[in-house]
Order: C-alpha cells, then sequence, then structure tokens
C-alpha cells in the first residue's frame, strides 16, 4: 500500500514538472503556417543560371558595378509642402531624371521588352505584358528615393554617403539598403530571364515611387495600375520591409511582413500667458509642456499577443522550431491563448527588446518640440509633435484617445483649458474652458489605419515562403535550416496606397540583415553583397514559379 502510494506521489511529481520541461501544445491552438522547400517546374533547366547570380565572380563583379552607379546617384526626398501633383515643382524632384536615364542605359533588354510608363513625372511603372491577359498580375515594389543625409554628420561616415564603396564583403552608401538594392535587383532578374527565352503567360508590374521616404503622397503609381486592371486585380504584391533573417539563439527565421502597424502624427499645443522672464509662474509653457511628455512616457501603451497580430506566428513557429529556446517560454507560448499567466510572460519577454516589443505595442515618439523666442521672455506658445504606430490590435481611435487623456490630466493638473480635435473630424471641441492660465490644444494630423492581414496558409504563401526557403536552405546557405514565419511590420511602405489591389502583399526583402540593423536612414548605411544577389535570385524564381500557377 505504502508502495502504491509512493509510486502515486512520484508519477504526479514527474507530470507536474514535466510542464515546465516538455512542451505542451493545447488543442485549440493555432500551428506555425509550416511550408517546404518549393522550387520552379524548370529549376533543373536554370540550375546553372542561379549559381551564376549567387557564385559567379564575374556576376557579382557586374551586379555590384550597377549598385555602385545607383548609388552615386542621388535620388533624396524632402519633406516640404508641395502639392501631390508635382507638375509646378519639377525642379524640386529633377535629380531623379538622371537616374532614370541611368537606368534606360544600364537594362536594355528591360526596355526594349517591357513597356515603360511615367506616372506623374518621376513613378515608374513598367509592365511585362503575358501572354495569359485572364492571370492577375503579379506586382513588384520598391522606391527611387533615399532618404536624405544628414550634412552635420559627413565627419561620422567611413565611407562618403554616395561613394558606392566596396570592401569585398560590403557594400557602402544612401540606398544601398533602403531600396535601391531591390530595385536593381528585380531589373538584373528580369534581364536574366529575358535572356533565356522567358516569355510570361501572368503579367509582371514594375511599380517604383519616387517619395516613399517622405510617405509616399505623390505616388499615383497605384491609381495608374488600377485605372488599367481595376480593384483586387493582383495576383500578389511584393515590396521591401520584413526581417530578412534573424537569430534566436540557434533558429534562423525569415520574417515576412504580412501586415503593418497604423501610422498617426499628432500636434499638441499650449497658449499661455507671456511677459518678462524675471516674473514668472512655478512652470512656463515650456515646463507645462515638459510635464507633459513626462506623463505621456509613464502612460505607456499596453501589449498584446493575439491571433489577429502576425508576430502570433512567428513565437508559435519559433515555439515549433527551436531546439535551445527556454522551455518554459515554450510553453507559454504554447498555451498563451488559455493562460493568462503564460500569455503575460510572453508579452514580457517580446517587450523586453526594443527591436522585438514594438510588434506588440503601439509606439509613441516624441518627435519635435517647439517654443520660444527670446531668452528673456516668456513663451507665449509651445507645440509638440507626436509619431505613433498603431498596433493592430488596436485603431487610430483608440491610440488618439490616450493621448486625449495624458493631455486632459495634465490640463486638469495646472488649471488649463483643453480644446480637442477628434479624430476623423474637423470640429474642435472645447472639453475644458479656457482659464487665465492659458489652454492646451490637441490635433491629429496624419491618420492611416493599421493595414489588412495577408492570409497565410494558402497557395499564395506556400508558393512566396517556399520560394525563401529554397533560396536560403539550397542556394545561398546549402545544409542550413531556415523557418519562414509570417510577422508584422512597425514601420510603413508605399504598400498603404496599394491596398485596393490585392489581399496578398508580402513584405520581404531576401538578405542577410535587416535594413533596421544595416543603419538604414542612418550614418554609414551598408548591406553585405551576398544579399543584393540573393534578391536576384528569389526575383529570377518567384516570377517563375507564380507564372507556372493557374488562377
Amino acid at each position: 500500500m505504502l508502495g502504491d502510494r509512493f509510486v502515486y506521489v512520484a508519477i504526479s511529481t514527474i507530470l507536474a514538472f514535466s510542464y515546465y520541461i516538455l512542451p505542451q501544445k493545447n488543442e485549440h491552438y493555432p500551428t506555425c503556417p509550416t511550408v517546404e522547400i518549393y522550387r520552379p517546374l524548370n529549376y533543373s533547366e536554370n540550375k546553372d543560371i542561379l549559381d551564376k547570380i549567387i557564385n559567379d565572380e564575374t556576376f557579382r563583379n557586374s551586379s555590384l558595378y550597377k549598385m555602385q552607379q545607383a548609388i552615386r546617384i542621388n535620388t533624396t526626398s524632402f519633406n516640404d509642402d508641395l502639392p501631390l501633383d508635382v507638375g509646378n515643382n519639377l525642379d524640386k524632384f529633377q535629380h531623379f531624371t538622371k537616374f532614370h536615364n541611368f537606368l534606360k542605359d544600364e537594362f536594355k533588354l528591360v526596355y526594349e521588352n517591357l513597356q515603360l510608363n511615367m506616372v506623374n513625372h518621376f513613378g515608374l511603372v513598367y509592365i511585362w505584358e503575358g501572354s495569359n491577359t485572364s492571370m492577375k498580375p503579379l506586382l513588384l515594389m520598391a522606391h527611387q528615393d533615399t532618404s536624405p543625409i544628414n550634412l552635420k554628420t559627413l565627419n561620422q561616415w567611413i565611407h562618403e554617403p554616395l561613394s558606392g564603396d566596396y570592401d569585398g564583403k560590403y557594400l557602402y552608401g544612401r540606398g544601398s539598403g533602403d531600396c535601391k538594392n531591390l530595385l536593381i535587383g528585380h531589373l538584373e532578374a528580369i534581364e536574366e530571364l529575358i535572356k533565356i527565352g522567358f516569355k510570361p503567360r501572368r503579367t509582371v508590374i514594375l511599380s517604383y515611387g519616387f517619395d516613399e521616404e517622405i510617405s509616399g503622397f505623390r505616388n499615383e503609381n497605384p491609381k495608374f495600375i488600377e485605372n488599367i486592371y481595376g480593384p483586387n486585380s493582383m495576383y500578389a504584391i511584393v515590396d521591401e520591409g520584413g526581417v530578412s533573417l534573424m537569430n534566436v539563439g540557434e533558429t534562423k527565421l525569415a520574417v515576412v511582413g504580412t501586415a503593418e502597424k497604423g501610422y498617426l502624427d499628432l500636434s499638441i499645443s499650449i497658449e499661455k500667458q507671456g511677459g518678462h522672464s524675471s516674473i514668472v509662474d512655478k512652470r512656463t509653457a515650456i515646463g507645462i509642456m515638459g510635464q507633459l511628455i513626462v506623463e505621456i512616457d509613464n502612460n505607456e501603451m499596453p501589449t498584446y499577443f493575439i491571433d489577429k497580430n502576425p508576430t502570433f506566428y512567428q513565437y508559435v513557429c519559433l515555439a515549433e522550431n527551436s531546439i535551445d529556446i527556454d522551455t518554459k517560454l515554450k510553453n507559454d507560448i504554447f498555451n498563451s491563448q488559455i493562460d493568462q499567466n503564460a500569455n503575460e510572460n510572453v508579452r514580457n519577454f517580446i517587450n523586453k527588446d526594443k527591436y522585438t516589443a514594438y510588434a506588440i505595442k503601439t509606439s509613441q515618439a516624441i518627435d519635435i518640440i517647439n517654443g520660444g523666442e527670446k531668452i528673456n521672455a516668456l513663451p507665449e506658445y509651445v507645440e509638440l509633435m507626436i509619431n505613433s504606430r498603431v498596433a493592430v490590435e488596436e485603431n487610430i481611435t483608440i491610440a488618439y484617445n490616450k493621448f486625449v487623456k495624458d493631455t486632459t490630466n495634465i490640463a486638469e493638473r495646472y488649471n488649463l483649458g483643453l480644446n480637442v480635435q477628434m479624430a476623423y473630424s474637423d470640429e474642435i471641441i472645447e472639453v475644458i474652458p479656457a482659464t487665465e492660465m492659458g489652454k492646451l490644444t490637441i490635433k491629429p494630423i496624419t491618420m492611416l489605419e493599421p493595414s489588412p492581414i495577408t492570409p497565410i496558409g494558402d497557395k499564395h504563401w506556400e508558393i512566396f515562403a517556399g520560394s525563401i526557403k529554397h533560396l536560403y536552405e539550397e542556394l545561398a546557405y546549402p545544409d542550413s535550416k531556415v523557418v519562414v514565419t509570417p510577422g508584422l511590420g512597425t514601420g510603413n511602405t508605399d504598400t498603404k496606397h496599394y491596398w485596393n489591389l490585392s489581399d496578398h502583399i508580402y513584405r520581404y526583402r531576401p538578405g542577410v540583415l535587416p535594413s533596421v540593423n544595416a543603419n538604414s536612414h542612418g550614418v554609414n548605411e551598408y548591406i553585405e553583397f551576398d544579399s543584393h544577389l540573393q534578391i536576384i535570385a528569389f526575383t529570377f524564381e518567384y516570377i517563375q514559379s507564380v507564372d507556372a500557377l493557374d488562377d
């Protein structure tokens, strides 16, 4: 009897302990949308071409020359107040003409076989007409423009910003990673396809805007394409974004952006009586604005871990495939949708690192503050400008109301009036009447809801993700294992203008490093040049794979 009890206790202890040792999946839990390697039907015929793209030194040097020439042409876009129609402001964008001439000279086969349409003067839309017009076209995107170079940082650049310097492994210069490598890679891939006599059944469209870095307000390419083909007319859309390759312990993840966060710019201003700075209230307008900044920073946005967000599947895939992450974390991921404590543990883990945290919460970046005119005069008007990237679990109204609440707290604390312009409204509401101390005003400036979410687990995903897997595991890094997962774009790409054209939008650029880790927008932007060759190989194969598939 005592022996039986001992056995019972031992078994119970083992079972309880195993919860923390062995992965525990519940039966209602979604699984990773795992794919197998996907190769084009005629892969065996083109193995030599792919080997040339990835490994041939002559091809590498030729491709390098093209990228260096592209980087050396200045295609900066600047923030300004120009209207959407640049017809009256051609001089502001005239430097793009040099880039266009370079493309025409360098990619003669593209210009002989594809139809080029100049849209709104500087937008480029190339159409490679397919033989079967009943098939939805494939749309490949990039952008021509680059972010400005801060002249005050020139002494920090190891290589000149437009040098295109190459050290045998890395290529340096503005646009190397964001994203002339993608644009040039597309054109190189298509020239390779033309050389082998490939003629598409499915039309291929290349769309390159010229002001993505300033939100793409002048990008009329999507309207042009929709006018020809209609809404929801594209088989799929592929643009920059996603995490090229990331290591989580021993696991390599290729994270495809299947959604993007929303975008919100807002302004908060304070008007307060001025005067000589020798006689001052306890806090000036700038001092009160400082308190508001503290209020905003201290009231952090909530975190989420639910299957509405593609990040959820990214961590499911990690839990299913990793051999070295903490077993307790694996269990918590598996049980996060039925166990509140497990969910919190996963959120806390993701939230520890700023490079992963904003995939599960809305960001709030205090970027600009203006106020004060003279050192001995009290400031009468101060303005704060905030940029927020809105979580897919929320919407613009939810995020904006958080800032309204913070502003209300400060208005009440310092006996100020409060005017609020609500999201999607021109009306300004006087929430608290102005007092002798002054008033606060909060207004939205730019609003974009979180994007629609691309389906996963269908044939579209099988081909796209499987092609990535083939690129890495068989072409670029033989014998490696790469897990391709859905993920979330924490920034915004030009795809925000193309939502009406397809349900299948993939934000992914093959390569070794995500552009954010390669100093895009910053000092010493660079790429590992192998990444560029991988773009060419992927595009070469992906166009063929979707061409062989009937809608």
